[in-house]
């Protein structure tokens, strides 16, 4: 895969280690994944750029959202095709899944065809023709996969439209995103009833929830071949209209649409877009063949080269600032993600840009654990770049409060009481020990984050070291607070979290977020509140302490106290959308539906395609009006052209059942991590 235009612009970066791989840059953030533009790094200098795919963090939670991302990586793994993006890796690090692909120098199909218009040189026919035969042999490959037993997979692709089509500055053409591609047999409609896809570009059956065969990608890849050829789209209108005219295979006729075109690409367009998929080309290999057959009619010798010389005509500029992007970063950093990894990765964007404190703006795992950051390079300049990093970056200020302080002894056993605890003085010990001290005290750490699933009780031996190295390394009582924690040895854990936060690190919203969940474990719900409101003002966009913490007031039968700390967290970050959504189900709770509503729809205004924000106004709606009418709103609301477009995002939940059993606030320790 390859960048985007139109995205919204990514924050920079520095270059991140995530294993063996280096992120450069974020390229772009959808709905369910965000994707990192990255590198292999290997010895003598061997370099290869890639693409990683990662989902998103507060998605990774939803069972079905992770079980559609692993079920992509298995079934693009099995596709090795010239006309397929080819996939390198799949795996797990830290709670956190990721593809890696290959990275492809070029644009997608929209870009090129937005840019077509601007600059008024559209594609030709030859060059349209080629680009659709290449789909329909990549899409030929896919539907006539098999298994290692030779049992056909029946493979369909479900999404081929402009965004999801690559051409390469080489003049390749590639299919992407086979993140909704399913086997004939399974349904097309979610279990909240929304059709997977991009309407204008669905066939007439798979708009209508029927059940699809591969003859839906040649539909599609109809849709492809005409707005290629006529230079517009085949389907316009609003949503609702666009699913409509889908539906009854409504477009402009392409002799009318593209006209003094040859009578035999009229033919091949006619029979890709029938309306009866039994009309239709019967194999994707069909299609092409008679797409290859056409530009042999009409003298057409069509080329990589040739589709080349024009994405260098059309992107030119962009091609060299690509170029000089991969070539002119940097390799030798060493910042490698731990835990909840999109966070950490924002995490350690922060600290490398301001050195300031972390905005932690996603919760995907109850627990917050930060990972070390250390620059590593060669020969004599390691040691100093390891003492500028410690003063700069992590040190804290010595003062005369800090000459006594809580540690944990090396050696004490697991699931310790608070009698466990010992004072440590910090001697004066002479500068260069000290910084070799420190060095060695964020090598443990390291290891010890690489262990603490596997592993734990060797992580916490580790972690227990390095704090007898460095009694103030907060990172190291951090991470034996999670260990302590995942044991359910909650007091233990308690005392850690309150140890990071007396060091007053860069993270110590999260901190004091950690130490309010055992604390609320425990039963001490006054003291948890209370962190959870401190964490808020060392951060007000913490927004899994603003959850727990409204969840623990409502709890307690406080709701107007719930109102009032969501209004509070509102005014300083108005035109946040979690904010708002967290507003509007504290206003559910109050049976509150008007207001909830007005809540959510600002919400959704901010993001439209919040699922949980949709599921929740869908409830508001029914407590306004009851089921039915809601429904006769929202489909009302949904026609108008004038509407926002979460209208329509929203109504095919109204229409199922399961949609209305939307997920309540209530506190976290129902959904704590079991060992």
């Amino acid at each position: 895969m390859g960048p985007g235009e139109g995205f919204p612009p990514m924050p920079e970066m520095k270059p991140i280690r995530f294993g063996k791989y280096l992120l450069l840059e974020r390229i772009a953030t959808g709905g369910v994944a965000q994707l990192y533009l990255g590198k292999i790094t290997g010895a003598e200098g061997f370099e290869k750029p890639v693409a990683i795919k990662m989902i998103l963090p507060h998605l990774s939670g939803e069972n079905e959202l992770v079980t559609a991302f692993i079920h992509e990586a298995k079934l693009a793994a099995l596709l090795s095709h010239p006309n397929i993006v080819q996939i390198y890796d799949f795996g797990l690090m830290e709670n956190s899944y990721f593809i890696a692909m290959e990275y492809l120098f070029g644009k997608d199909l929209r870009h090129i065809l937005q840019k077509a218009k601007e600059n008024g040189v559209p594609l030709s026919v030859e060059q349209a023709l080629f680009i659709a035969s290449r789909i329909c042999a990549g899409l030929d490959y896919a539907h006539k996969m098999t298994d290692f037993q030779g049992n056909p997979l029946h493979i369909i692709h479900r999404d081929i439209s402009p965004q999801n089509i690559l051409v390469t500055y080489q003049g390749e053409v590639k299919i992407v995103d086979f993140g909704i591609a399913k086997a004939a047999s399974q349904s097309n409609v979610t279990s909240n009833g929304a059709i997977k896809g991009k309407v204008a570009y669905m066939s007439p059956e798979q708009a209508s929830g029927d059940k699809i065969d591969h003859r839906s990608d040649i539909f599609s890849t109809g849709i492809l071949l005409y707005e290629m050829i006529v230079g517009k789209r085949m389907f316009t209108g609003d949503t609702m209209e666009i699913l409509d005219k889908v539906r009854r295979g409504a477009f402009e006729p392409v002799e009318s649409a593209g006209k003094d075109l040859p009578p035999k690409l009229y033919a091949i367009l006619n029979k890709a877009l029938a309306r009866d998929k039994e009309r239709r080309y019967r194999s994707s290999g069909e299609m092409q063949t008679e797409i290859e057959e056409c530009m042999f009619e009409l003298s057409m010798r069509p080329s990589a080269r040739g589709i080349a010389d024009y994405m260098k005509s059309q992107f030119g500029k962009e091609m060299e600032v690509e170029g000089e992007r991969i070539c002119n970063e940097p390799t030798a950093v060493s910042v490698e993600p731990c835990g909840d990894l999109a966070k950490d990765l924002r995490f350690m964007e922060e600290i490398l840009e301001r050195a300031k404190s972390v905005t932690a703006e996603e919760e995907t795992s109850k627990w917050r654990r930060p990972k070390k950051v250390y620059g590593a390079l060669a020969g004599g300049i390691l040691l100093a770049l390891f003492l500028i990093w410690i003063l700069v970056f992590r040190g804290t200020p010595m003062n005369a409060a800090d000459s006594r302080m809580q540690a944990v002894l090396p050696g004490q056993p697991a699931g310790g009481s608070g009698a466990e605890k010992a004072s440590l003085k910090t001697a004066p010990p002479r500068p260069a020990r000290q910084t070799d001290q420190a060095a060695q005290a964020i090598s443990l750490v390291d290891r010890a984050v690489g262990l603490i699933e596997k592993n734990p009780t060797e992580a916490k031996t580790l972690l227990l070291k390095a704090v007898e190295l460095n009694p103030k390394s907060a990172d190291a009582y951090f991470n034996l607070g999670y260990i302590y924690a995942m044991g359910r040895n909650y007091p233990r854990a308690e005392e850690m979290y309150a140890q990071v936060v007396r060091l007053s690190p860069p993270y110590q919203d999260e901190a004091l977020y950690n130490l309010a969940l055992v604390q609320e474990k425990q039963g001490k719900k006054a003291p948890s509140m209370e962190n959870l409101e401190r964490a808020l003002k060392a951060n007000p966009q913490a927004y899994p302490a603003l959850r727990l913490l409204v969840a623990l007031y409502l709890e307690q039968k406080q709701p107007a106290k719930a109102l009032e700390v969501v209004r509070t967290a509102e005014a300083q970050s108005p035109k946040n959308d979690e904010i708002k959504q967290i507003l509007g189900e504290v206003l559910l709770a109050q049976k509150q539906p008007e207001a909830a509503a007005q809540a959510l729809e600002e919400s959704l205004t901010l993001n439209p395609n919040d699922p949980q924000a949709l599921g929740l106004l869908v409830r508001a709606y029914e407590g306004m009006w009851g089921q039915e009418a809601a429904w006769q709103k929202l489909a009302a609301k949904a026609a108008d052209p004038q509407s926002p477009p979460f209208y329509a995002l929203a109504l095919p939940r109204s229409m199922s059942a399961g949609s209305r059993r939307t997920r309540p606030l209530r506190c976290t320790r129902d959904s704590w991590p079991a060992r």
